[in-house]
């Protein structure tokens, strides 16, 4: 069976390169604007839901056709392409954290393909119970591995879900490690390259002085929303703490990741990010970049955290390179 994709390839070839970001939202002092989308982590679950509906009232049809094994050739035909094409939404709304699905997403497409040649083997069976029998055992076994994917599939969304910061919605740092481990097991095996990038907000302790804890809120919140838009879907964006982010961006080279960066940042600073009852409020920020290599994770987390102190130390509103290189 092919792997499944997060988005068409089309969109990938269309976005295969980092762009211009767009300009950030202006929102308004109401909190409305701001807060973040109450539906978007629920979506892949719902719609993974809706796949697992479907599936289950062909289950019972079918085997209310079929009367429990007997009645030879009953079984109803599995609508397969409406399944798997709510699975496959499903997944790409998760995103870049979709990677541990992606398995339990392929094996219930095989057996999905299982299901379908079951049925077909009872179509074509003679009307002889004995014959039957053994494939309606088959296909009720295999028809409540099916189930228990989709349960397991959804246990793992839920997960995610609770893991995702509740303010800016953004993963945190448990989903951080895994991403960071997948990704240095590519970098390792097949040569890829990977950057990972710590941002940190200037200056945000005098937002929430002057202008209330509540703003502070509605400025990290419409801060990661840019970011996320900023990036390609399989990009990562994380909650570090406070008003601390990391990027991670595979296939970008340490020195690629400074310039990406640098543009969002100049984006982000060229006009106001969120509005205040004093008018708008532009935000800075400055960055450390490193390159995911052979070394410890941790490792390359401080040497991010250490470019990203000499970018603060050199007058803030920056974006530095490491100075550790691989050691």
């Amino acid at each position: 069976m092919p792997a499944i994709a997060l988005m068409p390839i089309a969109d990938r070839s269309a976005r295969s390169e980092w762009f211009d970001p767009p300009a950030p939202p202006l929102a308004d002092a109401g909190n409305a604007a701001d807060a973040p989308d109450a539906d978007a982590p629920l979506a892949e679950t719902s719609t993974l839901r809706l796949a697992r509906q479907i599936y289950a009232a062909w289950l019972q049809r079918c085997l209310r056709q079929g009367a429990y094994r007997h009645n030879p050739g009953a079984g109803a035909a599995l609508p397969r392409a409406a399944i798997e094409h709510h699975l496959d939404s499903a997944l790409q709304l998760a995103g870049a954290e979709a990677a541990e699905l992606l398995p339990l997403g392929e094996m219930q497409r095989n057996r999905l393909a299982a299901l379908c040649s079951l049925i077909a083997t009872l179509t074509g069976t003679d009307q002889q119970p004995a014959h039957a029998v053994p494939i309606w055992d088959r296909l009720i076994e295999l028809g409540l591995e099916v189930l228990q994917g989709f349960a397991d599939m959804e246990i793992v969304f839920a997960a995610q879900r609770a893991a995702h910061d509740p303010l800016t919605g953004l993963p945190g740092r448990t989903a951080l490690q895994q991403r960071l481990l997948a990704e240095q097991s590519l970098v390792l095996r097949h040569g890829r390259t990977c950057a990972v990038v710590m941002v940190d907000i200037d200056h945000f302790k005098e937002v929430n002085d002057q202008h209330g804890h509540q703003t502070g809120d509605r400025v990290l919140t419409a801060f990661a929303r840019v970011l996320r838009g900023a990036l390609r879907p399989y990009d990562g964006v994380y909650r570090y703490g406070g008003e601390e982010f990391v990027l991670v961006l595979p296939g970008a080279a340490a020195a690629q990741a400074v310039r990406i960066v640098d543009r969002i940042r100049q984006s982000i600073a060229a006009r106001p990010l969120v509005q205040t009852q004093a008018g708008g409020l532009q935000i800075h920020f400055s960055a450390g970049v490193a390159a995911l290599t052979e070394r410890a994770i941790a490792l390359t987390l401080r040497c991010a955290d250490q470019a990203l102190y000499s970018a603060k130390a050199e007058g803030r509103d920056q974006v530095h390179l490491e100075r550790c290189g691989s050691a």
